[in-house]
């Protein structure tokens, strides 16, 4: 059987298959298992309105937790719950937050059997908790929950507002607020005796709650036993509009007549794209600066995302959440600059909540421009106070407006002081904030300026992460040899021996008696003999008579010497060529640093995707690499931190690697000089203990190899 591999071997391949599918489902299934387990164990210690608000996702053994957490202790707390169930190794927060009481504002009012309920509660459980509590005071009452949810809230608010829904079951109508910490309380008792009871319950008011004034009133007696008209005092006035987030506006309270009635109900209409609910009421003998005072409100509440108008009295309130930085600006201002007969109560106007929070910095050789928005008057100040630091003589540019909305667990004062101090160790530059991300672009004097920079702004706390795109003056590098001019390959050859020697009959040579020399000591040896090239075209000689007799030997050379032509000298040899003055190749490894100018190709958590810090880094990557000549060689190194000890790590690390060198190629870099390795998490650079440290060895790194 052994022996017979075709018939056992085709059952290889099902058996395969049924395990890894059976490793796959056993894989999925403990995923699930721990997602299950670590949302059950969220939901045990913290909920919003009684109901779970994290949902976990796990992957291996990490666990991603997101929802809308009841405040930030709460999300933390969710990250240890999670990491504390067995089989989840790590655990991250991805969730966001319930926007924060700023200002606490909430009030209950009730006409008749409607009680509207507005303004924020807390996700304990609260909402529910002042419903029932209305449906106790107001049996059968109608109630319209307008409530949001949102945190730090004051612990006590909820019980004195259950206190202020117990009053309003023994008026007709009125009003129970808080705002901040101040509670106020208005109403119609039918008796003085309960006017007695209200304000003894009132007295006793949670602690940490202040009273922000109890004015319940008695109806006047009967008509018929009343004293004289002129005794008889004119009816409170108690009217309102409510403003809520989505644009409904809602009047409630008492105006002098139909009339007057229509037309504050037209101005409101007018003022919004959402719905009008009308709860007033007419009632005569009102002042007459009622509605005119009625109608500037409404007009005032354009300018608020959030808010409530009041008229108590004579008193005039004026609260919520401004739509705009510049409806912030002028509200303020314009209510208290009214002289219309009436006193300013509350007058708490929140500047704008923004998404995402941005503040920046704009350094030039005249000014240091500040935009963007502060959280509040002091922050502001105490921005433009540094910026007057550090700026020394330069002229400070305020254009900052105030805003809400900057994240919470981040110190605005020292983020932007962070920003404006490294700002002021470049050349040139801009510091920018967005939401917990600082930019730091710009030029800085040398390498260890840069270095510095960027070792401080990686020292700031989360979640607040840092960004630097900072240039360095350019690479002084020797430059090559100048090439000859081109005349050079004009100029005309050497001149001729001939030409170089001057006439004869200008040299005149001293005459020196020197005997003959000999014939052979006239002749060169053989050897050496270099016989002369004989032009072409030679004059005719006549020959030599020979004599029979008495001719000599000597005679004979005498006379070939004589008809012999002068030997032609050979021409100079042209000059040597200058030998090619001879450069060392380009320091590539000094080319890559310079480029880089300290910035790290740092990925976010189990991903191995390009950021958009990234491309400027690579732009100049690119263009160092083809400095570095043909034949260099640039190791793309990928790394990742020491979570997830898996086989995943590694081709983690060569995505990444391969990433930055798709990236480079794109950019046209020679495919041969780039060579892609992986080294998972075996070569930190920070301890894997922190998150921070972490973040540093999720990256790739770029290394000179030695030129084949």
């Amino acid at each position: 059987m052994l022996h017979q591999p075709r018939r056992w071997l085709p059952g290889l391949l099902p058996l395969a298959l049924l395990a890894g599918g059976s490793l796959w489902w056993k894989q999925n299934a403990i995923e699930a298992d721990l997602a299950a387990r670590a949302t059950r164990a969220i939901a045990a210690t913290s909920t919003v309105d009684g109901k779970p608000w994290a949902s976990v996702s796990v992957r291996g053994r990490d666990a991603v937790i997101t929802g809308t957490a009841p405040s930030l202790a709460a999300g933390a707390a969710a990250e240890t719950i999670s990491e504390g169930e067995f089989g989840v190794r790590r655990a991250d927060a991805a969730n966001d937050l319930l926007p924060a009481a700023n200002p606490f504002g909430w009030s209950a009012r009730r006409e008749g059997q409607t009680v509207t309920l507005s303004g924020q509660v807390a996700p304990d459980g609260a909402r529910e908790r002042l419903i029932a509590a209305a449906r106790r005071a107001v049996s059968g009452a109608e109630i319209s929950d307008l409530m949001t949810l949102a945190r730090d809230i004051p612990t006590t608010a909820t019980r004195a507002a259950e206190l202020g829904l117990e009053q309003l079951g023994r008026v007709t109508s009125g009003s129970a607020t808080l705002t901040g910490t101040a509670f106020r309380f208005t109403g119609t008792a039918g008796d003085a005796a309960t006017r007695a009871a209200i304000e003894l319950a009132l007295g006793a008011l949670p602690q940490g709650i202040s009273s922000g004034g109890i004015n319940v009133t008695v109806p006047g007696p009967d008509v018929s036993q009343a004293p004289p008209p002129a005794a008889i005092l004119p009816p409170e006035v108690d009217w309102s509009a409510v403003k809520a987030a989505d644009g409904a506006i809602r009047l409630v309270g008492s105006v002098g007549s139909p009339e007057a009635r229509e037309r504050i109900l037209a101005a409101a209409r007018a003022s919004t794209t959402g719905p009008v609910t009308d709860a007033m009421t007419v009632i005569g003998g009102l002042p007459a600066n009622l509605e005119g005072k009625a109608l500037s409100a409404i007009d005032q509440l354009k300018g608020l995302a959030s808010g409530t108008a009041k008229i108590t009295g004579t008193v005039y309130s004026f609260t919520g959440v401004a739509a705009d930085p510049a409806a912030f600006d002028r509200l303020a201002n314009a209510v208290r600059g009214m002289q219309d007969g009436f006193s300013i109560g509350d007058l708490i106007v929140a500047p704008p909540v923004v998404s995402p929070f941005s503040w920046s910095a704009q350094r030039s050789p005249d000014a240091l421009t500040l935009q963007g928005f502060a959280p509040s008057e002091a922050a502001k100040a105490a921005v433009l106070a540094l910026a007057g630091r550090v700026a020394g003589g330069l002229r400070v540019v305020d254009e900052m407006r105030l805003a809400g909305g900057f994240p919470d667990g981040v110190d605005y004062a020292a983020l932007t002081e962070a920003a404006l101090t490294q700002l002021f160790r470049l050349t040139e530059g801009s510091a920018q904030i967005n939401g917990t991300r600082l930019t730091l672009a710009g030029r800085a004097p040398d390498v260890g300026v840069a270095m510095s920079v960027r070792q401080a702004l990686a020292a700031l706390a989360a979640p607040v992460v840092a960004i630097t795109d900072l240039a360095l003056p350019p690479a002084e590098f020797p430059p090559p040899p100048a090439p000859p001019p081109l005349s050079a390959d004009l100029a005309a050859p050497p001149p001729r021996l001939e030409t170089m020697a001057p006439a004869a009959e200008q040299l005149p040579l001293p005459t020196i008696p020197v005997p003959p020399p000999s014939l052979e000591a006239m002749a060169p040896p053989v050897e050496q003999l270099v016989l002369p090239v004989v032009p072409p075209a030679l004059p005719p000689v006549a020959a030599p008579s020979v004599a029979t007799s008495g001719s000599s030997g000597t005679g004979m050379a005498a006379a070939a010497t004589a008809a012999a032509p002068p030997p032609v000298p050979a021409a100079m040899p042209p000059p040597p060529a200058p030998a090619p003055v001879w450069l060392p190749p380009p320091d590539c490894a000094t080319i890559i640093q310079t480029a880089l100018e300290g910035d790290r190709i740092l990925f976010d958590y189990w991903k191995a995707e390009q950021r958009a810090e990234h491309g400027p880094v690579l732009d100049r990557l690119a263009a160092a690499i083809k400095r570095c000549g043909a034949g260099a060689r640039i190791e793309v190194a990928g790394h990742t931190d020491s979570h997830n000890w898996t086989g995943q790590n590694q081709k983690l690390s060569e995505d990444r690697a391969g990433v930055m060198r798709a990236e480079l190629l794109r950019r046209g870099v020679e495919a041969s000089a780039l060579v892609v390795v992986g080294h998972a998490a075996s070569r930190p650079v920070a301890p894997n203990d922190s998150e921070e440290g972490r973040a540093l060895n999720r990256r790739v790194e770029f290394h000179v190899l030695p030129r084949n």
